[in-house]
């Protein structure tokens, strides 16, 4: 047996590392390359308006506003009139008076 754990030990001691190469991955089509830019810019055009909308809103509240959005102008100028809302912009109101 000591001359089997000798043999051993130099067949270890001589082994080399074997490195593999990877196959380089195909270029993807150009078509699913395109396809990939369309979705995110889709997702980032959907995600914009919500994006915008939430920021006008804190931005309202910073300054005093309720943060709610005029049912008539749009804005974001909402004040408290009582237990309803009125645009400081147009004058509307939230459909209480």
């Amino acid at each position: 047996r000591a001359g089997s754990g000798a043999l051993a030990v130099a067949a270890i001691a001589g082994a080399t590392a074997f490195k593999r190469e990877a196959a380089p991955e195909a270029e993807p089509a150009l078509h699913e390359h395109a396809h990939d830019h369309a979705a995110a810019e889709a997702y980032a055009a959907a995600a914009a308006p919500v994006r915008d909308r939430a920021q006008k809103a804190a931005e309202a509240r910073m300054k005093g506003y309720e943060g709610e959005a005029c049912g008539e102008c749009g804005n974001f100028t909402m004040v408290r009139n009582g237990t309803c809302l009125k645009c400081d912009t147009c004058g509307s109101t939230s459909g209480c008076s």
